[in-house]
């Protein structure tokens, strides 16, 4: 069975190799847990806590994922992924199996929430890790196929995995869910932990203190055009959620982001499944794409029920921006430090999801101003990124 017909020989190619194959199944149990947690904290801490406190559950274990997640990164680079990833996993499940345990004691908020901010401060870092072993084990003319692909199963994974756990949740209980999350977790983390190099050994030693993102001039600008990427991103989740509400269908929120989601896939395919016309679509060229597609989307706010029609295509280039992104941070990357590289990527994307989001909010009375908002931060990040487009690609 092949992604995609014709105009995805890359994508052929890449998953005729099993090595890649299996890392493609190693993804997506890497990614569904990803999807899931947010709705799995809120479900298993609200069972018997107030919705307030659950609240807080998700967001400290978010605050403590974003706290360590360069930090992470930098040891799995000088130690390995064998030594750092199942200590991760270890206090990982422990963290979220003792949060289980306190909600049935009905412990109070604070020792929820502390006990969940553990949890994400001991994150394994699967994500980073998993773009470091597709970069090493793809030949340089598919890597831009494999981020891609990559991108194709975060959309997949980030809608399945809500409506996976509230399925568990609601047949089995929300501790069903949890152990599901915390079983592929588990399984992405040892796969990725036995397919993982020894770290290499240095050739300098590296200035104290100081991150890659500091080190290095090509990602610092890269960060800039992530935390744009994913403020665009957010601000264009929250507008629309705020549009449908304003026009009395909250109901429709829900599709209308599914079907974001949808075109991101969609072009993520299209083009991911073309190296040359990969290699052609540089970063800036996707980035002036997403934002000409956000653009659409803030006119059709302006008429709700266009926004059905304009979602799909505002999401073309979203999917593919994000895997030339991160494909460019794989090959900005210096020696040693590809996964702490990678893990800023992350860090600073969430930052700019949390201003996106704070951003957009104030807007909310205008959607179409958000919409906008996000364009602008989509075309901005464009002329940030100018430049290192042929180094990336």
């Amino acid at each position: 069975m092949t992604v995609v017909d014709p105009t995805t020989g890359s994508y052929r190619r890449l998953l005729a190799r099993p090595d890649l194959r299996r890392l493609a199944v190693t993804d997506v149990c890497a990614r569904l847990p990803q999807g899931m947690v947010s709705i799995t904290l809120l479900l298993v801490a609200s069972h018997h806590a107030s919705l307030s406190a659950a609240g807080a559950v998700v967001g400290g274990y978010s605050l403590g994922q974003a706290l360590t997640a360069p930090l992470r990164g930098r040891l799995a680079d000088r130690h390995g992924l064998r030594a750092v990833v199942p200590l991760c996993l270890a206090g990982y499940l422990t963290a979220l199996l003792g949060l289980a345990l306190a909600v049935d004691r009905t412990a109070p908020a604070a020792v929820l929430t502390t006990t969940a901010v553990l949890a994400g401060l001991l994150t394994p870092p699967l994500s980073p890790a998993l773009r470091g072993l597709w970069a090493r084990g793809t030949p340089p003319g598919l890597r831009r196929t494999a981020f891609a692909l990559d991108a194709v199963i975060f959309d997949l994974t980030a809608i399945a995995g809500p409506a996976l756990a509230g399925a568990l949740a609601t047949t089995a209980g929300p501790y069903a869910a949890l152990g599901v999350l915390l079983a592929l977790t588990a399984t992405a983390a040892a796969v990725v932990a036995a397919r993982s190099a020894p770290p290499p050994a240095p050739t300098a030693p590296r200035p104290p203190g100081r991150s890659a993102a500091q080190r290095f001039p090509a990602p610092r600008r890269l960060l800039v055009t992530a935390a744009l990427t994913n403020l665009a991103l957010t601000a264009t989740e929250v507008s629309l959620t705020a549009c449908v509400r304003q026009a009395g269908a909250l109901w429709a929120a829900g599709p209308l982001l599914a079907a974001l989601s949808a075109g991101s896939i969609a072009g993520s395919l299209a083009l991911g499944g073309r190296a040359s016309g990969a290699r052609r679509a540089g970063l800036p060229l996707l980035l002036t794409g997403y934002a000409a597609g956000l653009a659409l989307l803030a006119a059709a706010a302006l008429d709700p029920p266009l926004l059905a029609v304009a979602a799909p295509v505002a999401g073309l280039f979203l999917g593919s921006t994000l895997a030339a992104l991160f494909s460019a941070a794989a090959d900005a990357a210096p020696r040693g430090a590809a996964i702490e590289a990678q893990s800023w990527v992350n860090t600073i994307m969430s930052g700019g999801a949390s201003a996106g989001a704070a951003l957009a909010g104030g807007l909310a009375p205008h959607p179409p101003l958000g919409l906008a908002l996000a364009a602008g931060c989509a075309a901005l990040g464009a002329l940030t990124v100018r430049g290192l487009d042929r180094s990336s690609s």
